[in-house]
């Protein structure tokens, strides 16, 4: 695919409104966070002054751990397609930060977002000046894509979608987002739905294609991963144990009801919460119903029934070391999780039916085994002790929902090919250096 130029920028009544306004919210946000004692180079980093990174440089942005993982998939595939780059990597909090440290390669940097105010956007480009920028999932920023195709800069869309949920508010803002929206040079969805939403908001057809889900293309791990997971937690080679991640606090109790439900030989599980708040909420279940409950973040013991996973950047490798995954956020209204981590790692997915934010992944794999899809107690202990018990039909549910996916490759190939016009600089300036 050849580079799609963006239109001659032509400033709206709308911009100039945001370029007014933005500044006087965000240094009122910088204010308050200034008084509640936050890092001092934190604050920096929101206004613009992030740390250096080495060009040639892409700049991926994504708002938390999941979308950081999708943008630390792109950049291990363009590496492994023979880009040579370096990767800036932005996000709005700290679990986005914590996660991608541990993907980070030499002469990586991350940094907290800066703020959308037009000069500290600014500062950021001009200290980067990178060869495209790289939204991952929904992050329409209209202060920071302005500034960038200014510079001449590609702004990519990648992965991406738009939450069902927020497709209300952004038709009411539809006039002011446009403009925005225009100034993308391509949007690389992920499913044709979610292209089409992009297209209502005003993005033109052609610069729009369905690409597929970057988290498709996540790493497979090795053996050793899941391994080494098992020693770290006192966990035996053979010993079974299931795995829940993303947990949310109102979720707690129905895992707590299906794993009281359980014969003693299946009670070893792993939880992951999604924030403190469903940590604290296992954490009392299991006080008041006398259980034993070890943290990741202590040494765990063996013979441990209940691990919380308090640790940041270890789901995977507690997958890997899964007989069965169990998927938060669908049981309650969250719109559900990444399900196809898990898959990739080997273990038979269970999850919840509220799966808005997790389409169409949640209805191929609903199409492909119902039983998947359980919401009550009664129904996911069944599940978890029918999957756990009977090696066969673990395998069977594993190998009708790896069907069910959308080839990696092929992803892959789809991400690799559009990316191709803008990466072939990096590929070029770093030629001179192997033969050197």
């Amino acid at each position: 695919m050849s580079p799609v130029s963006a239109e001659p920028i032509a400033l709206t009544a709308a911009d100039r409104l945001y370029a007014t306004a933005a500044p006087v919210v965000f240094r009122l946000l910088r204010l308050g966070a200034r008084v509640r004692g936050a890092d001092p180079e934190r604050l920096q980093q929101r206004a613009g002054l992030v740390p250096e990174c080495a060009r040639p440089c892409l700049w991926l942005h994504g708002a938390s751990a999941g979308e950081m993982g999708a943008a630390a998939n792109l950049v291990a595939l363009l590496r492994a397609r023979g880009f040579h780059f370096h990767a800036a990597y932005t996000t709005t909090n700290a679990a986005g930060l914590q996660l991608i440290a541990r993907r980070l390669a030499p002469g990586d940097v991350s940094s907290l977002t800066p703020w959308d105010a037009p000069r500290w956007v600014a500062r950021a480009l001009d200290r980067w000046r990178p060869a495209a920028l790289v939204l991952v999932e929904t992050e329409l920023w209209p202060a920071l894509i302005l500034a960038a195709a200014r510079r001449g800069i590609p702004v990519v869309c990648a992965s991406a979608r738009i939450y069902p949920g927020d497709v209300p508010r952004y038709r009411l803002v539809r006039r002011l987002i446009q403009p925005t929206v225009r100034r993308v040079a391509v949007v690389l969805a992920q499913s044709d739905r979610e292209r089409q939403r992009f297209v209502a908001l005003g993005a033109p057809p052609e610069r729009c294609q369905t690409a597929g889900n970057l988290k498709h293309v996540v790493p497979v791990p090795s053996a050793r991963d899941g391994e080494a997971f098992r020693r770290a937690v006192a966990l035996g080679p053979d010993e079974r144990v299931w795995v829940v991640g993303s947990l949310h606090h109102d979720e707690a109790a129905l895992v707590c009801a299906a794993y009281e439900r359980l014969p003693a030989a299946l009670r070893r599980v792993v939880v992951a919460p999604r924030h403190p708040a469903a940590l604290r909420a296992i954490e009392t279940a299991a006080a008041e119903r006398g259980w034993a409950v070890a943290r990741r973040s202590a040494v765990p013991r063996p013979g441990w029934r209940l691990l919380l996973l308090d640790s940041v950047g270890e789901l995977r490798a507690a997958y890997a070391s899964a007989t069965v995954a169990v998927v938060g956020g669908g049981f309650a209204s969250h719109g559900g999780h990444d399900l196809v981590e898990p898959l990739r790692c080997g273990a038979p997915v269970l999850f919840g039916p509220h799966t808005a934010h997790t389409e169409p992944e949640a209805s191929a794999l609903r199409a492909a085994e119902p039983s998947a899809v359980v919401d009550t107690p009664a129904a996911l202990a069944d599940r978890v002790a029918a999957w756990m018990s009977d090696e066969h039909l673990r395998r069977t549910v594993l190998r009708r929902q790896h069907a069910a996916l959308p080839d990696p490759e092929a992803v892959a190939e789809r991400y690799a090919a559009a990316f191709e016009p803008w990466m072939r600089a990096c590929r070029a300036v770093a030629r001179p250096s192997r033969s050197s």
